[in-house]
């Protein structure tokens, strides 16, 4: 049976089997399709606070014991919020419909391309023929030119990963990696960012290839002369009736900076922060009855994106049928991503308590 938040499937099903409006005997998608008669692609959802913004009281070292346990459950297939190429291209070529994406989510890679030569759809291409017939044992040219073409398509985090298992001696600016290039891998190679300090390293460790982007912010189609007046009204409901709000972020926060990283994780990853990431946030802005909505939109618009990111996992589970997947993204998401993922026929959702939990 599958879990979502630490709790049977079974049991979210039948709290809401009331209230579901669908007809006796209709399909219920819940839980791994008993028709399945092969291994079910298993898929572990970690969720994480964004690790640079405590830059100031964490550093790489720090995070050691995380990496351990995860790389205990062994995930042939890594995802990360970030957003691919091909979906910044999109961003940039629909400005209008996607104000300030570009800007504020996507990686610019135009200053490499004029190092590696290589076009957003040339790179992107090359990278996936390349690992179509990647050998066992690859040459150091041949990571470094892997490399500048995952930061041509704009995936500099999956170039990290073959930085990293680079020999030392062999990191340097050749085949298709500049000296700009370079400077960003070494950049990226010691930032806090959890797609960098955890999923890359992890990747490398286990001798992966690469971490899939997997974020698509494209449900929300915001007009510049209405942006104003929405967020102030998100942020009106945010607030309340003044009612307390956010204590247990404070509580995880106080163990993140306070030397106990896996004690933060685990509240992170509990039923209880879940809980509380709803009160102080959809359940108040889901409710929104004033004229415009927008406490409706924005609720609609984090589902539309949870449901494009999870389509996105599943574009790269499938690199891996039957394979296990770690999925590593802002706590926020985590339940949504469960439940959304627990309506495939072949996941298994895995509890990130089998790597978490105390000894």
């Amino acid at each position: 049976m599958k879990h979502l938040f630490g709790l049977p499937a079974a049991m979210i099903m039948l709290a809401s089997c009331a209230h579901d409006g669908l007809p006796d005997g209709a399909l219920n998608f819940s839980g791994v399709d008993p028709a399945l008669t092969v291994q079910p692609t298993q898929v572990m959802v970690l969720g994480t606070v964004h690790l640079s913004r405590h830059d100031d009281t964490l550093s790489q070292n720090d995070l050691e014991p995380l990496i351990e346990r995860l790389a205990a459950y062994r995930p042939d297939v890594i995802t990360v919020e970030n957003s691919s190429g091909m979906t910044c291209h999109r961003a940039r070529a629909f400005v209008r419909e996607h104000e300030g994406y570009a800007e504020n989510y996507c990686f610019d890679g135009a200053p490499f391309r004029k190092e590696s030569g290589l076009s957003v759809a040339e790179a992107s291409f090359q990278a996936r023929q390349a690992l179509s017939d990647w050998p066992e044992a690859p040459t150091a040219a041949q990571r470094r030119a892997l490399a500048a073409a995952f930061i041509a398509s704009e995936d500099p985090d999956s170039a990290l990963v073959q930085w990293l298992r680079l020999n030392e001696a062999d990191r340097m600016a050749r085949d298709g990696l500049g000296p700009q290039s370079v400077a960003l891998l070494n950049a990226r190679s010691g930032s806090l960012n959890e797609s960098r300090s955890i999923a890359a390293r992890l990747a490398a460790r286990l001798g992966l290839e690469r971490v899939f982007p997997a974020d698509d912010h494209g449900s929300y189609f915001r007009t510049e002369d209405d942006q104003a007046a929405y967020g102030a009204r998100i942020e009106t409901l945010w607030r309340g009736d003044g009612e307390p709000c956010g204590a247990h972020v404070e509580a995880a926060k106080a163990k993140l900076t306070g030397g106990d990283l896996l004690g933060a994780y685990r509240d992170y990853n509990s039923v209880d922060y879940q809980r509380g990431q709803m009160e102080c946030d959809w359940t108040r802005t889901m409710n929104d009855s004033e004229p415009d909505r927008y406490g409706r939109q924005y609720t609609m618009g984090w589902q539309a994106r949870n449901l494009r990111m999870v389509s996105l996992i599943m574009d790269a589970a499938k690199t891996d049928p039957g394979g296990r997947v770690l999925s590593i993204v802002g706590v926020s998401h985590k339940p949504y991503f469960e439940a959304y993922l627990d309506q495939m026929h072949d996941v298994e959702i895995v509890s990130t308590d089998t790597v978490l939990k105390s000894p």
